[in-house]
């Protein structure tokens, strides 16, 4: 079993355990074969009965992959090798050297409470990407497969360092090849639990970990909404920032961004970045009437259609409302006499009647009753006039939302804040997110019209961007 001060192959003086779990530790060491000695991490992995056969095929692929790689922010492959088993625990263990790299965790500042600012985000995005660049750039590339806080070290050089490429996989799916399925919960895309995981893969786990940095909340505990990681309305940041995270974070794989180099002169340049959605084309049948210019985009809602049906509804409601008149009068009456019975009674030093008191207490609870009645059939008919006669205009300008109600001459204006996300809710509406607040519309237009809009939405706020 190894221990501290135990010196491994002549050169690796064990000093302090940072990390072990089932048949694995890991260890701070020193190379006591250079001078002065140099601060190493030993990574240790058991070969015994219960381990499983995955797990060094891991182990030595990491080791591999690693002596090729020669990255600044990467640390560096020094050794592999293995140990004969000793008297005490009879494991034969396999070790992996690397250079130390001095500095915290991305996890273990957020566990101190640290809250990462929009420029520090965008720093740590820009490096963690110029290094995927070059992985994924190599023949094979190289995936990591579990990019998360923890495995993003803030140096004290102010640089970020990639490590733990204990998940690595070192060549790109092929036909009738299986890989081991690897990946954190919340940062891994759904392709790489399916054993598929591409360069892109890397970048969705690249988003969902800045969506960690953001928020302070891990992916896994905020919520979703077709499977997309809701995070925009827990943030102040730029919003050309929240939609580059929701692009690299698409859930679909074919409309996610698919490069680092792509990302990374997005994120640079503050250029949108286009998935390549098929073209969503508007109904022949919709009614909603689109003007687009480089400056404004209104989106002009139909009235309902007046069908026989909906007259004669409409006329019943109406009857119904007028209807309720004479009987709210009647009960007023009756609330009127009960009361000045009841007065009358008492101005004369009487206790109230027994059978006048019934009637005040009837008529008031008639009432109360009747005119809450009344009062949803008024909402009712308003809703309805609304439906049938407003017309709503959605209108957006310099990436402003304002929303427009004219009926008949009369005109409500509402204006919202600045533009954050944009989606269709499946069976329900479009919405858009606001700094202020969420505006929903489109409840009665049929999915494809609001799959439409929300595309012609937000390639009109790429445009206006570019």
């Amino acid at each position: 079993m190894v221990q501290t001060s135990q010196i491994l192959q002549g050169h690796y003086q064990l000093q302090q355990k940072l990390g072990h779990n089932a048949g694995r530790q890991t260890w701070l060491a020193s190379d006591i074969a250079t001078s002065p000695a140099e601060p190493v991490v030993v990574k240790l992995l058991a070969f015994s009965p219960q381990m499983q056969w995955d797990d060094f095929k891991l182990f030595e692929r990491e080791a591999q992959v690693l002596k090729q790689l020669n990255h600044p922010q990467i640390p560096r492959y020094r050794d592999y090798f293995s140990l004969e088993p000793e008297a005490s625990d009879r494991l034969r263990w396999f070790a992996l050297v690397q250079d130390y790299i001095p500095g915290q965790s991305l996890q273990q500042l957020l566990q101190q409470g640290k809250r990462f600012t929009e420029a520090q985000v965008r720093k740590i995005a820009s490096d963690v990407l110029e290094i995927l660049t070059e992985l994924h750039s190599l023949n094979p590339p190289v995936l990591h497969r579990d990019i998360k806080p923890s495995n993003l070290i803030l140096g004290k050089d102010h640089r970020v360092y990639l490590v733990d490429f204990g998940a690595v996989q070192n060549s790109t799916a092929a036909e009738g090849v299986t890989f081991t399925v690897v990946g954190t919960t919340g940062y891994a895309p759904l392709e790489q639990f399916w054993g598929k995981a591409v360069p892109a893969s890397d970048l969705y786990a690249l988003g969902a970990t800045l969506i960690h940095l953001l928020t302070g909340t891990t992916p896994a505990d905020l919520p979703q909404k077709n499977m997309r990681i809701q995070f925009s309305d827990r943030v102040s940041t730029n919003p050309t920032l929240v939609r580059w995270i929701e692009a690299i974070t698409e859930p679909d794989l074919e409309q996610r961004c698919s490069t680092a180099a792509e990302a990374l002169e997005a994120l640079q340049t503050g250029r949108s970045l286009h998935t390549p959605l098929l073209p969503i084309s508007q109904p022949p049948s919709s009614r909603v009437q689109l003007k687009k210019s480089p400056d404004s985009l209104s989106i002009r809602l139909p009235r309902h259609k007046l069908s026989f049906q909906n007259v004669i509804t409409l006329v019943l409601k109406v009857v119904l409302t007028v209807g309720s008149l004479p009987f709210l009068l009647v009960i007023a009456i009756l609330l009127l006499l009960g009361l000045a019975i009841n007065l009358a009674m008492i101005s004369f030093g009487s206790s109230p009647l027994l059978i006048a008191l019934p009637i005040f207490l009837l008529s008031g609870f008639l009432w109360f009753a009747t005119t809450q009645e009344f009062n949803n059939l008024q909402d009712e008919l308003n809703q309805n006039f609304v439906d049938y006669f407003r017309q709503k205009i959605i209108y957006l300008s310099n990436d402003k939302l304002v929303v427009k109600n004219q009926q008949f001459t009369y005109k409500q204006i509402k204006q919202f804040g600045r533009i954050l996300s944009v989606e269709a809710t499946l069976f329900e509406n479009v919405a858009i997110q606001t700094k202020l607040n969420r505006y929903t519309f489109g409840q009665e237009l049929t999915e494809l019209e609001r799959q439409w809009l929300v595309q012609e939405i937000k390639d009109w706020l790429a445009e206006e961007e570019t």
